[in-house]
């Protein structure tokens, strides 16, 4: 049956021939102006005994063009014919012959490239109809196929390099624990041939393990028998062109359906199965195979090879490997030779982001440097701030002792009536012992006086040196109605002396708030002493001023009020503003002060005027039921004031 086909085949193909022969014999005479070539160009024919369209031989031709067109001083027009074989069994013979003698036969031809065996068999079965006289370069033949035979002078050939026994290698380095070898192969011609050179270094690995050999099975046959593999299975694919049902194949395109299914990795010895799911191989360079051939071309064109045949050395195998591949199949790139070409390593990331990496280290380091500068400019603002509330702790100190000294007359008074008494009381006891009563009742009332004056000196001094001296802020609760007392206690001689009463009224309901009853003391008392001074230029029996403390929902209010001229409205809007005084000695530092200290307590402070006298309102936030018991600190204590 399959001799019935064959004939039948070679009947169409024959055929086939005789009509293209019988168009050419029309054709040809009237064309044959059109194909001839300019004097000095180059004619090459290059007979194909395969598909050209193959992506071995498209890599091989583009290599070896480039190369002729690098090289060669001359133009060189490029003719093809394809025989095409591994499609259309039969043997092509005379009539194939005598249909490119016709077609050509206006054509110079300088030189012929023969590509596989079958195109290198028809032409030198025909040459003497065809081109006895062009130089010839063949290639892509087995080294088998070169062996015992004799070629006509002016031929140059370069048999392939197919290095089964170096891929075999490279597959054990990688796989040290494989147990067995699967090979696939093809029914054509050329897929016979890869498996005739591949059997000497298939016999000798034989002897460590398994060798099974699957030959003509489908693509799909294939993909299915490689799925239930495993990875201690070393799959060798050499080429399928042709199955056992006769159906043609690209062996590429079978590569990329049996590498999608596999479960064990696959090894070849084409260059141009690399990246079409090859993990590793020995192969030739189909790049450097096509500049060698257009060096022979050239070399052959020159008439270097006239007076025999040369059969060239072909370039040496090298090992390629594709890093998906391996990676899909956890084999190790260090166990390949030193000298491998990885292919497809998936680039760093450094690599393959480096600018919009180095954008973001820019950014990181900028960040980094405006961080630090924030810190910095952080830590220069702490710095300038505690100088700044040193300095404000200073001028609060030296307001007070400002105080002191505008009240040292009433201060001293205040001392010397108590001091006075004592004096007196010691005189009185010390005329009675010297009499030589014996009174002891009036003795002890007057040691009792004594007592009694001493610890009223005591206390006005305790209050002016709790006033006056230098302390750490306290933040703690306190009643604001106590602070009014003490105030009132130390300025009792001011106002007497002044000859300005002053009318407390003090709520009855609890007034705590939280912060320093000191600093609170120094607002109460620049604010009274302000009183004093607007009362001055009052009649005395007019003069009068007004403390009062509430309870509001807005906190704890306390309202300091006189009787006195008044404050002005262009005045009004700057009264707290520092060196701001409507006082002929002032310095105007006193409500500045005062505000600043109101103010850190999260307090604030007002001032109207009524037509006659004014009014100034403090408002400070009352101390939370849960905070601490009075007079406990809350809080640190860094300040000095």
């Amino acid at each position: 049956m399959s001799d019935v086909v064959c004939a039948g085949r070679r009947l169409r193909f024959c055929a086939a021939a005789i009509w293209a022969l019988a168009v050419l014999t029309v054709v040809a005479p009237g064309r044959a102006s059109e194909v001839k070539a300019a004097p000095d160009t180059a004619q090459v024919l290059v007979i194909t005994g395969t598909d050209p369209y193959l992506p071995a031989f498209v890599a091989l031709d583009s290599a070896m063009r480039a190369a002729v067109a690098r090289n060669y001083p001359r133009p060189v027009s490029w003719l093809h014919e394809s025989m095409d074989t591994t499609r259309l069994r039969g043997e092509p013979g005379p009539l194939l012959a005598e249909l490119l003698a016709r077609k050509y036969a206006q054509v110079r031809i300088d030189a012929v490239i023969l590509v596989t065996e079958p195109a290198v068999d028809f032409y030198f079965r025909h040459r003497a109809r065809l081109w006895p006289e062009a130089a010839v370069v063949y290639h892509s033949v087995t080294p088998a196929y070169t062996h015992g035979r004799t070629f006509p002078a002016g031929t140059v050939g370069l048999p392939l390099a197919v290095d089964h026994a170096g891929t075999l290698e490279l597959a054990l380095a990688l796989q040290p624990g494989a147990r067995r070898v699967l090979v696939i192969a093809g029914v054509s011609q050329f897929d016979e041939q890869q498996l005739a050179e591949a059997r000497p270094a298939l016999e000798k690995i034989a002897r460590r393990m398994p060798v099974e050999v699957l030959t003509g099975l489908s693509p799909k046959a294939n993909a299915e028998r490689l799925a239930r593999e495993s990875s201690d299975t070393i799959a060798l694919y050499l080429s399928v062109f042709r199955d056992n049902e006769g159906s043609v194949h690209t062996p590429r395109e079978v590569l990329k359906t049996l590498a999608g299914a596999s479960g064990a990795p696959l090894y070849g010895v084409f260059d141009s199965y690399i990246g079409h799911g090859l993990a590793a191989g020995a192969v030739e360079p189909f790049s450097a195979r096509g500049e060698r051939v257009a060096d022979l071309l050239l070399r052959a064109m020159g008439g270097e090879f006239a007076d025999g045949a040369v059969i060239d050395t072909p370039p040496k195998s090298r090992c390629v490997a594709d890093a998906r591949q391996l990676l899909r199949f956890g084999l190790r790139t260090q166990r390949l030779p030193a000298d491998c070409d990885v292919r497809f390593v998936e680039p760093s990331l450094l690599r393959t982001y480096w600018w919009q990496m180095m954008l973001v280290a820019l950014a990181l380091v900028g960040q980094g440097l405006l961080i630090a500068a924030l810190l910095l400019q952080a830590r220069r603002r702490r710095n300038a701030e505690v100088k700044l509330q040193a300095q404000r702790v200073q001028l609060l100190h030296a307001s007070r002792l400002a105080v002191a000294g505008e009240m040292t007359a009433s201060i001293a008074h205040e001392i010397n009536q108590p001091l006075g008494a004592i004096l007196s009381n010691a005189e009185a006891a010390e005329m009675m012992l010297q009499a030589g009563s014996t009174d002891r009742a009036g003795l002890l009332q007057i040691l009792a006086d004594i007592r009694r004056d001493d610890l009223r000196a005591s206390e006005v001094i305790k209050r002016l040196r709790a006033l006056l001296a230098r302390h750490e802020v306290e933040r703690r609760r306190f009643e604001l109605n106590r602070a009014v007392e003490d105030v009132l206690a130390i300025l009792r001689a001011e106002s007497r002396r002044r000859e300005t009463p002053v009318d407390a009224e003090l709520v009855a309901e609890r007034t705590e708030v939280v912060g320093d009853p000191v600093q609170i003391q120094q607002v109460i008392i620049n604010l009274m002493l302000n009183a004093f001074d607007a009362c001055a230029d009052m009649p005395a029996e007019q003069r009068r001023v007004r403390i009062a403390t509430a309870v509001t929902r807005a906190g704890v209010e306390l309202t300091v009020a006189d009787n006195g001229r008044g404050i002005t409205a262009d005045v009004l809007p700057r009264l707290f503003d520092p060196f701001f005084s409507t006082k002929g000695g002032g310095m105007g530092l006193g409500l500045s002060i005062a505000r600043s200290i109101v103010e850190a307590h999260g307090g604030t402070i007002t001032a109207a005027s009524e037509g006659q006298g004014a009014k100034f309102l403090v408002v400070l936030q009352g101390a939370p039921p849960e905070s601490p018991a009075a007079g406990q600190a809350i809080g640190p204590t860094t300040d000095r004031s």
